[in-house]
């Protein structure tokens, strides 16, 4: 038999190691592959997604691999969810890691890994039990916390997730904040999250921003109308929507004799057909804007903005000094001449349906000037006793 040499040896020991390197991993990629392509079946192959309106966002959630059908071929989209469920499958898809653990319930690995990241802790949710369904409002809660957002007041948090496009209301100018969270809602709202958080900007729906608002802080004015109350020249704390604060919303005698309550405060586009809001309103041949004795009907072609306020006195010892049980409405700062013809400033609204009542105003779109500053007033309404009034916010405005 004849010898070979060392260095040929050598050779062939090296071949044959790449050669069993690149199978193996030819052999991993096909795995990957297949493990891809599985995924993608299951997907397209659920027998209860086609049509329903989070078809794509499920078919990407379980193409992440963060969510899972189930055996028999159902994803069943409109399933509730458990916060520990949720908090799993955000936890997955951000791709934060979970301690293995051998002992305490199935979520815990991922219950730790969200308080790592600081977008859950304990408290966050009534009665701390996270075997309970999710609610849209706790749901909107962890979403904001992943964002990063800090110093969020109570009842916010549906506000800035829906403000961002993360957050969709349940029908037109509705967020329903205790409606339980399905499995299809649970991964919209991630799959949104996650795009936010690669720097995408989400189109919004205006009308579920305007309802978080006012179930934050009783107002939708400030996105409603923001260019007349939240302008860009408002970065003072102390001016625009920053400046609303629901302390103000309660106020009167220093005895506490009279206690006036502002309700709602909200702003109706007149331009907008659409607009939730404007069921608040008679219909348009009974409704009016006036000065004095001057009445002028409002036109499909008017740009205004109607404010209407809700208010009421929870206390009144002196019934016959404070005869009127709701507050009067100012908005001041427009310095145009008031004709009552042509809708300069702000002019009180009537509305003649006697089945309809409203209190409020309308203010000018377009076709104005202002001091320099819109204020926001509310104020009781006396027979010669005291007044007493609120100012609700302020608003750079520079016309």
């Amino acid at each position: 038999m004849k010898k070979i040499s060392i260095s040929v040896l050598t050779v062939l020991t090296v071949f044959v190691g790449s050669l069993n390197s690149v199978v193996a991993e030819a052999a991993q990629e096909n795995t990957v592959g297949k493990a891809v392509e599985s995924r993608e079946t299951a997907a397209v192959q659920f027998t209860d997604i086609q049509g329903h309106w989070a078809q794509a966002a499920i078919q990407d959630a379980v193409q992440r691999g963060y969510v899972d059908g189930y055996p028999d071929r159902r994803f069943l989209p409109n399933q509730q969810v458990s916060r520990a469920e949720f908090i799993k499958m955000a936890v997955s898809a951000l791709e934060l890691e979970a301690p293995s653990t051998s002992s305490g319930s199935w979520y815990a690995p991922y219950v730790t890994a969200a308080e790592s990241a600081g977008i859950y802790k304990a408290g966050d949710y009534a009665n701390g039990n996270l075997t309970q369904r999710m609610t849209r409002e706790e749901m909107s809660k962890l979403a904001v916390k992943a964002l990063g957002y800090k110093n969020v007041e109570d009842k916010q948090w549906m506000y800035l997730a829906s403000k961002d496009g993360i957050l969709s209301g349940t029908a037109p100018g509705v967020i329903s904040p205790t409606g339980a969270t399905t499995r299809a809602q649970a991964i919209a709202v991630i799959e949104r999250l996650l795009q936010v958080k690669s720097g995408k900007e989400l189109p919004v729906d205006k009308y579920a921003v305007a309802a978080a608002e006012v179930y934050w802080h009783k107002t939708n004015i400030f996105s409603v109308a923001p260019e007349i109350f939240n302008g860009p020249d408002n970065h003072n704390k102390n001016f625009g929507i920053d400046s609303w604060k629901t302390s103000k919303l309660r106020f009167g005698a220093p005895d506490g004799s009279i206690v006036a309550q502002v309700d709602e405060l909200i702003a109706i586009d007149w331009n907008d057909p659409k607009d939730p809001n404007r069921k608040l309103l008679p219909s348009k041949d009974k409704l009016v804007w006036k000065f004095g004795s001057k009445e002028n009907i409002f036109t499909n072609d008017l740009q205004a903005y109607v404010i209407v306020l809700k208010s009421h006195l929870p206390i009144n010892k002196k019934p016959k000094s404070y005869p009127i049980n709701q507050l009067n409405l100012a908005i001041l700062g427009y310095n145009g001449q008031p004709t009552g013809e042509l809708l300069n400033m702000a002019y009180l609204v009537e509305s003649k349906d006697p089945k309809r009542k409203i209190n409020g105003l309308v203010i000018p779109k377009t076709g104005f000037s202002t001091d320099g500053n819109i204020r926001v007033l509310v104020e009781t309404i006396s027979a010669g006793a005291p007044i007493y009034q609120s100012t609700l916010s302020k608003s750079k405005l520079i016309r």
